[in-house]
């Protein structure tokens, strides 16, 4: 079977982020990672803050922002790098990226079938159940082999973690 670019490409990618799909937003320590290697080290925020050119204080602000998330990866990476460490950063998907896009594809058959078998009803041409769980999947099937321009347009998506 020949694959193409992107499902070559998706695979590659879904491949690197494997060792990533079993750690957990819920692992970071509650204190941030910045907070919680320094202290590991044995490390006051005195002496992380002299390491990277900021007072003690500079140094607590930027563990608190860590927590808050509204610190920058460059600031995390130059208190990693003080720590002797190294800043590692993935955008891991809650499900891998083929069933997150599988899921994406019944959402837009749904609303594509759905107006379709909402009009059929009105006039009284709807087709049973089963029938319209095997539309359902042909369609799926079809957008996931086509897998349109529009496939992510019109439904948001929450941007907050579950």
């Amino acid at each position: 079977m020949a694959y193409s670019f992107k499902t070559i490409q998706r695979r590659q990618v879904e491949e690197s982020l494997a060792p990533w799909s079993t750690i957990s937003p819920h692992d970071q320590p509650s204190g941030g990672w910045v907070k919680t290697i320094r202290q590991a080290l044995g490390m006051s925020a005195a002496q992380l803050g002299r390491r990277l050119g900021l007072s003690r204080q500079a140094a607590a602000d930027l563990e608190r922002r860590e927590v808050s998330l509204s610190v920058t990866l460059a600031t995390l990476q130059k208190a990693a790098a003080a720590m002797n460490a190294d800043l590692v950063y993935a955008i891991v998907p809650r499900q891998g990226l083929d069933a997150t896009i599988r899921a994406q594809a019944r959402k837009k058959a749904e609303h594509t079938l759905g107006r379709a078998a909402h009009t059929m009803k009105l006039e009284a041409q709807g087709g049973s159940d089963s029938e319209y769980n095997a539309q359902l999947d042909d369609a799926e099937e079809q957008i996931m082999e086509e897998r349109p321009r529009d496939l992510w347009d019109g439904e948001d998506t929450p941007a907050t973690p579950k």
